[in-house]
């Protein structure tokens, strides 16, 4: 149910965060943040050198050293500037975490400015206190963005939007702050909030910067929190609050609450297989069925997907073979799905220059396969996804995906989990392992020092790998 906003929820919040404890979390809610670290880790490892991000990292020099890490490079800088490094590398390959129910990125900006955060005031925490941090934050995201409900039609990013609040709720738990300055930073990060999905809808390489930037004002605002300097403290209910400013005026206080003091819904946040936009995964999925049908791209005369709404504003665009981009490509169902169905797979790899010309996958996008929305598929929704699909010898099957792969009701396994990551450690010419990783994270949970997690992260690449 829908209810109007009458009183601020900054202080429930706050006192819940400040108060949780490791000892107080379900077994499947630590599994699930070990889970979360391990995949956005090796996502920021495997984009290290994506398009954009060498660049960015840069232009971040001119702001000296410091004593956070720029992951997989062997150097520092003040933690607001790792932290928009490392966020830029993770969130780049559109491989990260998604939170299906919103959608929303959560780890893209809870972690790269928590672990720079840790790094400058806490660089001896140990494993509880750093996953309790996570979860607290990891969580907040996840209830904030369902609790109002995405804004797409309105324009707001809702991994920046709601992903600020969640990181800002993570450091004021990991440095153990009171109620009140819990309230003061979720006020500051109110103070600058801001998303907009331009960047998407216009293929630009900024929308891979949104959570960085974000991460970076959440660090700002700790700094001013920190110095005693106050944030608004109507942050959700004041008349330019957030449930007025981003959610029309209503807001869904009992999901924002439910179950809040075991911050339980980590464990419904979904992984992705595929390195490219959430709302492509089913229709792959769907096109990995036709495959495994014995149908190939011989024998199509046409593929129409039917999708939900938000699924066709977000990835429906045509696919231009000449001149698509990067970002196009990440976006869109045509070009996704035609890969799967000639590749057998969707890696890291196909995102590439080269992999974005091959004339015959892209001709095939372009020609063969067209996307519309159905009314019969709830706005928002993942699933379901319909594949008709006309084959030249006249007959026609038609297909459909229920479930997305990645998500609650299908989890990756550690195997895959695995196999991700070596795409994206090969991809990114990391020199540590996946085991070096797998077992550092999961030392966490036996409160291993964050240090020896960090030491990995430290070492440096052995530089981009040549197509």
């Amino acid at each position: 149910m829908t209810t109007v906003l009458t009183k601020d929820l900054a202080d429930e919040l706050a006192r819940h965060t400040t108060h949780q404890s490791y000892g107080n979390l379900d077994g499947a809610t630590v599994d699930a943040a070990l889970d979360v670290l391990f995949d956005t880790l090796a996502c920021a490892l495997g984009g290290l050198f994506s398009p954009g991000v060498p660049q960015a990292r840069a232009a971040l020099t001119a702001w000296g050293d410091g004593k956070a890490t720029i992951w997989g490079t062997g150097e520092t800088a003040p933690a607001p500037f790792a932290a928009v490094a490392n966020a830029g590398a993770l969130h780049a390959l559109d491989y990260d975490d998604t939170d299906d129910e919103v959608p929303l990125h959560a780890a893209s900006v809870v972690l790269p400015a928590l672990l720079a955060d840790l790094e400058e005031n806490r660089p001896d925490c140990r494993g509880h206190e750093f996953l309790t941090s996570l979860i607290v934050g990891l969580d907040g995201a996840m209830r904030v963005g369902r609790a109002g409900g995405p804004k797409g039609s309105r324009g707001w990013n809702y991994s920046v939007v709601s992903g600020g609040m969640g990181a800002a709720l993570a450091i004021a738990r990991l440095r153990d702050w009171s109620a009140d300055q819990t309230v003061s930073l979720l006020g500051h990060q109110l103070a600058q909030t801001s998303g907009s999905l331009q960047s998407i809808i216009d293929g630009t390489l900024a929308k891979r910067f949104q959570p960085a930037v974000v991460a970076k004002d959440v660090l700002f605002g700790a700094a001013l929190a920190g110095a005693g300097i106050d944030g608004p403290r109507n942050v959700f209910g004041g008349r330019a609050g957030f449930v007025n400013l981003y959610q029309d005026g209503t807001f869904h206080e009992d999901i924002l609450l439910a179950g809040i003091e075991r911050a339980g819904y980590l464990t419904e946040l979904s992984l992705k297989p595929y390195p490219a936009c959430r709302f492509t995964h089913a229709p792959i999925d769907v096109m990995l069925q036709i495959r495994s049908a014995g149908i190939t791209p011989e024998k199509v005369e046409h593929i129409t997907f039917e999708t939900s709404g938000q699924a066709f504003n977000m990835t429906g665009r045509a696919y231009e073979p000449a001149t698509a981009n990067l970002v196009d490509a990440q976006f869109c169902i045509a070009y996704t799905t035609s890969v799967a169905l000639h590749r057998g797979a969707v890696l890291i790899g196909d995102f590439a220059e080269q992999a974005l010309r091959d004339p015959a996958v892209g001709g095939f996008a372009a020609e063969r396969i067209s996307v519309r929305a159905t009314e019969a598929v709830d706005f928002l929704s993942m699933a379901p996804v319909t594949a008709h699909v006309q084959l030249r010898d006249g007959s026609a099957q038609t297909f459909v995906g229920t479930t997305v792969s990645g998500s609650p009701q299908s989890r990756l396994t550690a195997e895959q989990l695995k196999a991700k990551a070596a795409d994206c450690f090969q991809h990114g010419g990391a020199t540590v392992t996946v085991d070096e990783v797998w077992d550092a994270v999961r030392r966490l949970s036996r409160d291993a020092p964050v240090s020896e997690l960090l030491e990995l992260l430290a070492r440096p690449s052995k530089g981009p790998v040549s197509p």
